[in-house]
């Protein structure tokens, strides 16, 4: 039987949600429940998840190899899943006047409509958008699910005539959809960059001395934010190459650590290092983390799309803001500095990524994405299985713990300054705040 449908409050939603599945999940999707049954008031969320580990893998193996461009992708694809799902609920409001420039999208047809069927066809027109000109691979995950769904609702006896009409309403609203997040600007930003030069201005570090990477992201449109740049970190501490200087302490501190770091240290710079080609990036591992925790905590089809939603928008804003401030203050890294100052021998243990210093893109994100899914879901304790079974899995006792173990990763990694962690994180608290605050999803 199915339990009845809960009277749920903004933040007390997980009391039905009963004790967390036992285990990690599995790397296999999980089934749709064999039952015709289409609310998503009830009915598990197996539905959105098997789209976001299919998005994740498509992101991993594919190429789509920058934090901005990957923030941008789970966004569109949360709000994807969110926008099929809301018209469904009676607990859930459309993001429609919301979000900047999303506008009312197609309305679900008379007579019984199947929420896993529109997702389904809704989330494959918008990613056949997202991973346009992005080779599929010999085993395309995004069809396997798309195909996959729509074969288990026709087996759970869903009748054709709705999986059909299902199906087309779906496709109204990703086109919808996609017409709104390919007027981003994103296409616009994706242009060369040259950095200026000066002895405290970034330039590409060793190892790779990448091609500068999102230098014109802060052109894209925000989703909550009113700009790109509403919040502003704490300025860094003024440059010097003093020995003994308030600046010159801060890269100290980050070499200093690299010289002493311990096995378990080296294993958390591992464990969030979420480089390009060997994982879904940072946005991918803090959608993978509110997936693992709407599995794990049995969460209804509608409260998991709230979820990813919410996640979704505030890794978006904080990725759009963090990199807004790194190419305007254009600082130097620490190998760098350490090379020109300290010691041109040293040698980090995770390689500098292309793009100027301060904030760290990781300290704002985790500290975002935890500030949302603590106001949502409380400050519960969760399991994370990396995605790289050699970093292993971790449990951590809330939300905020693993935002802080995410930041400090990077010092552990040599990529940041202490100030670029500690300044980031409240930058991430910022706009994690003004997501709560301004994104209105349940009824």
């Amino acid at each position: 039987m199915q339990p009845d449908r809960p009277n749920w409050t903004r933040r007390g939603f997980l009391g039905l949600a009963g004790i967390s599945a036992a285990g990690a999940a599995s790397a296999t999707w999980l089934p749709v429940p064999a039952s015709a049954s289409s609310d998503p008031d009830v009915v598990r969320g197996d539905a959105a998840h098997a789209w976001l580990r299919a998005v994740y893998d498509r992101v991993w193996h594919e190429g789509v190899g920058t934090p901005t461009g990957a923030a941008r992708i789970y966004c569109a694809v949360a709000v994807g899943l969110y926008e099929s799902v809301a018209p469904f609920s009676d607990n859930l409001r459309s993001l429609v006047g919301q979000l900047t420039d999303l506008r009312p999208l197609p309305q679900p047809p008379r007579g019984r409509t199947d929420p896993a069927c529109v997702i389904a066809s809704a989330l494959r027109t918008l990613t056949d958008y997202l991973f346009r000109g992005a080779p599929s691979g010999p085993t395309d995950p995004i069809a396997a699910v798309y195909d996959r769904q729509v074969r288990l609702r026709r087996a759970a006896g869903v009748p054709a005539g709705v999986v059909s009409a299902s199906l087309d309403h779906g496709s109204r609203v990703g086109r919808d959809l996609v017409a709104w997040v390919s007027s981003d600007g994103y296409a616009g930003s994706l242009r060369p960059y040259t950095p200026p030069i000066g002895p405290s201005r970034w330039r590409p570090s060793p190892p790779n001395y990448g091609e500068p990477i999102g230098a014109y992201f802060s052109e894209v449109r925000p989703m909550v934010l009113q700009r790109a740049d509403e919040v502003k970190p704490v300025r860094y501490v003024p440059f010097s190459t003093a020995e003994g200087s308030a600046f010159w302490d801060q890269a100290n501190a980050t070499y200093q650590t690299g010289l002493a770091l311990t096995q378990a240290q080296r294993e958390t710079a591992m464990f969030w290092r979420d480089n390009p080609h060997t994982s879904g990036l940072p946005s991918g591992h803090w959608m993978q983390i509110t997936r693992q925790v709407c599995e794990q905590r049995r969460l209804s089809l509608a409260r998991s799309v709230e979820a990813y939603a919410r996640v979704g928008v505030a890794l978006h804003d904080a990725f759009l803001n963090c990199w807004t401030w790194k190419y305007r203050y254009n600082l130097i890294r620490p190998v760098d500095y350490v090379h020109d100052h300290i010691d041109p021998s040293w040698a980090t243990w995770v390689a500098t990524p292309p793009f100027p210093e301060y904030t760290s893109g990781h300290s704002v994100a985790s500290a975002a994405a935890a500030t949302v899914l603590t106001d949502l879901l409380g400050p519960i304790r969760f399991t994370d299985v990396n995605t790289i079974p050699e970093w292993g899995t971790r449990v951590f006792r809330n939300f905020r713990v693993a935002a802080e173990e995410a930041a400090i990763s990077r010092q552990y990694g040599g990529i940041h300054y202490p100030m670029a962690i500690q300044f980031g994180m409240d930058q991430g608290d910022a706009i994690g705040t003004l997501v709560v605050n301004r994104l209105q999803t349940s009824v």
